[in-house]
């Protein structure tokens, strides 16, 4: 019908307001945060490497002696300050090679393990042996240690060469050995036809 009046078109939609610069900031700002809080939560129970963690991880030294492979053997102690500033070096080392090389850890402070302290001379710690596959002792680190030092050591000793690049290092910063029996025990120390030394009161007591 001509006469009916059109109906008008649609009225178009209001612009969307500006967006507001802070809003963005602080959205980054909280996203910022939230990041922070997750990377020290994961620090916090994960932590860095610790002695009680080499321990751990560590193998039996009887079973690193049996099976063959080269061993790295480390004396240490819990209060010793520079065996825990070490743990990392010796944690990453030992994840590089642990495959073809046993990591063994013996806490000074045990009593059974003077034997194996008087063997090696261990008067300062911590104290580093490396022994070859047939459990013969290739060279020593003692007291603090650079992490390419050790790493070049282990992988020495990991492809069976019998002369190491750091076969004795001490730079006198070891945490000396208060003798209270422990090292002063030659008389339980009796030769191990594979190198070591073992406990004359029970052979298998090891660990």
């Amino acid at each position: 019908d001509p006469t009916q009046p059109e109906t008008p078109p649609p009225a178009p939609a209001p612009p969307s307001p500006p967006e507001d610069p802070a809003s963005g900031g602080k959205a980054l700002a909280g996203a910022g945060f939230a990041l922070g809080v997750a990377l020290f939560a994961a620090t916090s129970l994960g932590g860095a490497p610790t002695l009680a963690s080499l321990e751990r991880d560590a193998i039996p030294l009887d079973a690193a002696l049996a099976n063959g492979r080269p061993t790295v053997v480390e004396f240490y102690a819990d209060w010793c300050e520079v065996c825990k500033e070490s743990a990392p070096n010796v944690y990453d080392v030992e994840r590089e090679f642990g495959e073809r090389v046993n990591f063994v850890m013996l806490n000074i402070d045990n009593t059974k393990w003077g034997g194996e302290m008087d063997q090696y001379g261990v008067d300062g710690i911590p104290h580093i042996v490396f022994l070859d596959k047939r459990g013969k002792s290739e060279g020593q680190v003692v007291g603090r240690f650079p992490k390419q030092a050790l790493r070049a050591n282990v992988q020495a000793l990991s492809v069976g060469e019998t002369k190491l690049p750091f076969a004795k290092l001490e730079d006198g910063m070891a945490t000396p050995v208060q003798s209270s029996g422990v090292a002063d025990t030659p008389g339980s120390a009796v030769d191990d036809p594979r190198g070591g030394a073992v406990s004359s009161v029970d052979p298998r007591f090891h660990g």
